[in-house]
C-alpha cells in the first residue's frame, strides 16, 4: 500500500473532479428508474471525488480505501463538500482492504467501485472479491463498477503481442510473472510523480467482455456500457444485481 500512499496527494491534485463518464452512466441509470438508497459503499474511494455525486438524503455513505493517505484526504474533502451536519453524520470513511470487508451478511444495499477492481491481482482474488461482496449484499442489492477494457485502441497492439509471446516464446511467462503480470490482460502503467521526479508503476488488469460475464456469474447483469477515454469506449461500466445464494462453495 506504500505505492498508493506515495502518490495519493498527487492523484488528489490531478483528479479532484468527478469522472464525467461515471456521471453519464449514473445519470442514465437514474433516468431509467434505478434508485440508490440505503447503505451504500464507495469501494476504493480514493480522494472521495464521487461522494457528492452518489450521496443523497436517502442513503448512508461509507467510503473504503486501503491507503491511509487517501482516507485522510477523503475525510478533509467531506468537510469542504458537505456543509449540512446531517449529511456529514451519514458519511463514514474506513481504512480497510477490500478483501476483508468489515460488514456482516446481507447488510449493504449498493456497492460503487469506480476504476478500482482492475487493480486487483489474479483471477482467484477477483473471484474471491465478488464472492465476498455477494455475501454482505442484501437480496437484490446492486453493484455499479467500472474497469478498463482490454481491446481498446491504445493498448490493443500491446495485448496482441503479449498473447502471442505468452503462447510461443519460451520463458516469457516467467518474465511476466517476475513483474507480477501473471494473467493475460495484466499490465503495469506508469504514474509520473513530478514532485519527486519519480515514476511509479501501477498494476492493471484489462478485462474482456467474456471475462467480465464469467466473473459476474453470481449476479444478474442489468447493464453494460462502453464509455470514457479518447474513443469513448475504453472502459466497461457495469450495473449488476445480486442473483442467488451461494451453496456448496460454488
Amino acid at each position: 500500500m506504500l505505492t498508493y500512499n506515495e502518490f495519493a496527494q498527487d492523484y488528489n491534485n490531478k483528479r479532484k473532479r468527478p469522472w464525467q463518464s461515471f456521471i453519464e452512466f449514473f445519470d442514465n441509470l437514474k433516468n431509467m428508474g434505478y434508485n440508490f438508497n440505503g447503505t451504500i459503499i464507495d469501494l476504493g474511494c480514493a480522494n472521495g471525488r464521487h461522494f457528492r455525486t452518489i450521496k443523497t438524503k436517502k442513503n448512508r455513505l461509507i467510503g473504503i480505501d486501503s491507503s491511509i493517505e487517501f482516507v485522510n484526504i477523503a475525510k478533509e474533502r467531506i468537510k469542504k463538500d458537505f456543509k449540512n451536519k446531517i449529511d456529514i453524520n451519514k458519511i463514514q470513511i474506513i481504512l480497510s482492504d477490500m478483501n476483508f470487508l468489515p460488514f456482516r451478511e446481507k447488510k449493504i444495499n449498493i456497492f460503487f467501485s469506480i476504476a478500482t477492481i482492475h487493480h486487483i491481482h489474479t483471477d482467484i482474488s477477483r473471484r474471491r472479491l465478488f464472492s465476498n461482496l455477494h455475501y454482505v449484499m442484501k437480496n437484490n442489492a446492486m453493484i455499479l463498477f467500472s474497469v478498463w477494457r482490454r481491446w481498446q485502441k491504445k493498448y490493443r497492439k500491446y495485448f496482441l503481442k503479449d498473447s502471442f509471446k505468452r503462447k510461443l516464446i519460451l520463458n516469457f511467462n516467467k518474465k511476466q510473472i517476475a513483474q507480477n503480470l501473471i494473467d493475460f490482460g495484466d499490465i503495469n502503467i506508469p504514474w509520473n510523480l513530478a514532485s519527486k521526479k519519480k515514476v511509479i508503476n501501477r498494476y492493471y488488469h484489462f478485462f474482456s467482455l467474456k471475462e467480465l460475464k464469467k466473473l459476474l456469474r453470481i449476479f444478474y447483469i442489468e447493464k453494460i456500457r462502453k464509455l470514457g477515454g479518447p474513443g469513448n469506449n475504453d472502459n466497461f461500466f457495469i450495473l449488476a444485481k445480486k442473483k442467488y445464494e451461494l451453496t456448496n462453495g460454488k
